[in-house]
């Protein structure tokens, strides 16, 4: 008989309670993740007081390339922000300030807002990208907030709907990750509170106002909606920062207009109501052509030049005798 060590017992064991924890730990992930479709806790908008005029802001902003803002650009220091140049921001609206006082006491003030909006949907550590689509409401995390693929916000038909996510430490979004809106969400009520940096990859597409304690560093290529706003530095590589409409009220279904059947052929009807028979259809026999023309046999052929059909003549055939 094999005899079995206690080690290799408590081996064995160890080993399943491993695996048993391992698999807890991604479902509980998944869990969470999956509790995010849907909608949140209510969320009221933020008010940006001086920080409102702004695309950019920070006490330092610095551009590489060049890069398209609508909004006011503000920094205490600048550079590759003038109008020309290898290096420049070209304004679709607003000015550029060095007077930034006003703006970063707005940050600060929505900062504090943002932060104080209760009650929240606690997300822990997590990849938007991950979560389905989300409704309105607080979302935040006690670390980082990561998006490294497509996140879809649904306002559920209002206008008015307003999202506010909130991050502990950072924000990362991966090279061409997307944010897209529906159902009446707009980029106007979406808002990012970041405790430490938000960084934004290349070529990705950014819905909502990033609210950053310390910094914003977007890769080149970037597109945003909404505005960049940080108390200490921003720095752009050939970005663009847009600022969409923003409206009120209920979103107005479209309803596609009915469509009209046209008349359902039936059998004739009689009088009296009776159903005309129809005549069955004559089979045609395999191999022929309806209604072709028919030819009979020749029984004798004449003597003489006839034609026999197939571009010959026959001159001398004559009728064979009978028996």
């Amino acid at each position: 008989m094999t005899s079995v060590r206690p080690t290799s017992l408590a081996t064995a064991r160890g080993r399943r309670v491993g695996l048993a924890s391992t698999s807890l730990v991604a479902i509980t992930a998944l869990g969470v993740l999956a509790g995010l479709t849907g909608t949140a806790q209510a969320a009221t908008t933020v008010p940006l007081a001086g920080a409102d005029v702004y695309g950019v802001l920070g006490t330092t902003v610095t551009n590489t390339g060049i890069s398209t803002v609508a909004g006011d650009v503000g920094g205490s220091t600048s550079t590759g922000t003038g109008p020309t140049g290898a290096n420049s921001i070209v304004h679709t609206s607003g000015i550029d300030r060095n007077d930034v006082g006003a703006g970063l006491a707005g940050l600060t003030a929505a900062i504090t807002n943002a932060r104080g909006q209760t009650p929240a949907t606690d997300v822990g550590p997590a990849n938007l990208a991950l979560s389905g689509p989300l409704g309105p409401g607080i979302y935040t995390s006690g670390s980082d907030l990561a998006l490294t693929g497509p996140l879809l916000l649904d306002g559920g038909g209002s206008y008015d709907s307003v999202f506010v996510f909130r991050a502990t430490a950072g924000l990362t979004t991966a090279s061409a990750s997307t944010i897209s809106l529906t159902g009446g969400a707009q980029a106007c009520n979406v808002f990012w509170e970041i405790g430490s940096s938000a960084s934004l990859g290349a070529g990705s597409t950014f819905r909502g106002t990033i609210l950053a304690t310390t910094s914003i560093s977007v890769d080149a290529g970037a597109t945003i909606d909404g505005r960049l706003l940080a108390q200490d530095a921003v720095t752009l590589i050939s970005d663009t920062v847009i600022r969409s409409g923003c409206q009120t009220g209920l979103v107005t279904p479209v309803v596609a207009p009915p469509t009209t059947a046209g008349p359902t052929a039936g059998p004739t009807g009689t009088p009296d109501g009776t159903p005309t028979a129809t005549a069955p259809a004559t089979a045609t026999p395999t191999g022929t052509t309806p209604n072709a023309p028919r030819y009979g046999q020749v029984g004798r052929v004449p003597v003489g030049s006839v034609d026999t059909g197939d571009g010959s003549t026959a001159a001398d055939l004559v009728e064979s005798p009978r028996c």
